[in-house]
């Protein structure tokens, strides 16, 4: 996606309702790393490419899809004005 191509206008920034140890990163290097969590309907972990944004806690490594998926990451600005929600648990987590 090239956001050249996009409507710079829209507000593309993220936040962490929940931030409980969370912390941005972006991937140095070509080490193979997968996210914790798998896309709906797959059956494997995909890889984090270099150069990615991604959100790690502790041996947990999400990619900002996953991580909106999963409720560790919302576009609501204004998420601190809503009622505490717990985030959502996903099969995979509950299975750990």
């Amino acid at each position: 996606m090239d956001f050249v191509s996009h409507d710079l206008t829209r507000d593309m920034r993220l936040y962490v309702p929940h931030n409980d140890g969370w912390e941005a990163v972006v991937k140095p290097n070509a080490v193979k790393e997968y996210c914790y969590y798998r896309n709906p309907g797959e059956e494997h972990f995909h890889l984090l490419q270099t150069g990615e944004l991604y959100v790690t806690r502790g041996s947990e490594k999400v990619c900002l899809n996953c991580a909106i998926r999963q409720g560790i990451l919302t576009d609501n600005r204004q998420h601190w004005q809503e009622p505490k929600k717990s985030r959502k648990v996903s099969e995979d987590e509950k299975l750990i």
